[in-house]
């Protein structure tokens, strides 16, 4: 019996390992250029696109489903375009186009992204 009472603990400790192992992952393939968890003035001088809160905000109003959000976020990840763009031309004038994370990142891997920086 008290095995079973040990379950929702050894859960809840998994899938707090499970997030920080994700928000290493975001942090070590889109924090060069997203600001990503702990904001430092490092990271603020060699931002090189949108921070991430900034993304999911633009994501959030034009995805309202979830779902659709996650989605356009692995998709423009590993094939983005002017045509996708959710920010205003300032900001590609700013930051340019972001480099396609094809060969970089798994769809796996940005599907995980994709959820951290919504949930976020």
């Amino acid at each position: 019996m008290r095995n079973l009472l040990a379950i929702p603990f050894i859960m809840a400790a998994s899938l707090l390992v499970q997030a920080s192992d994700i928000e290493s992952l975001a942090e070590n393939k889109c924090g060069s250029c997203h600001l990503i968890g702990e904001i430092t003035k490092e990271k603020l001088n060699r931002m090189a696109a949108p921070p991430s809160w900034a993304l999911a905000k633009k994501v959030k109003v034009a995805y309202p489903n979830r779902l659709d959000g996650i989605n356009f976020i692995i998709n423009y990840t590993l094939e983005p375009s002017e045509e996708k763009m959710l920010f205003p031309k300032e900001t590609k004038e700013r930051f340019g186009l972001m480099p396609s994370q094809k060969g970089a990142l798994t769809e796996d891997e940005a599907r995980a992204i994709a959820e951290y920086i919504l949930d976020k």
